[in-house]
């Protein structure tokens, strides 16, 4: 398992989006919040995309229907 730390200000990953099914946040982590640090925890993790309707991975770039969830 590996893991991904990305800026939630400049990149729109599945993983934190409203739309990817993740009620309790458990495939992300804070890691320097105050400036946008955030870790995606396993890069193969797959999650329900609620507006796709397809399993998405949690690293993959959403498209216009990305709605930040934090």
């Amino acid at each position: 398992m590996s893991s991904l730390i990305v800026n939630i200000k400049n990149i729109k990953k599945c993983a934190f989006c409203k739309n990817w099914y993740d009620p309790t946040n458990s495939a992300i982590a804070p890691k320097a919040p105050s400036i946008g640090l955030w870790e995606i925890k396993d890069v193969n993790e797959k999650r329900m995309c609620l507006k796709k309707n397809i399993e998405m991975s949690g690293t993959a770039f959403c498209s216009a229907d990305y709605e930040q969830k934090i």
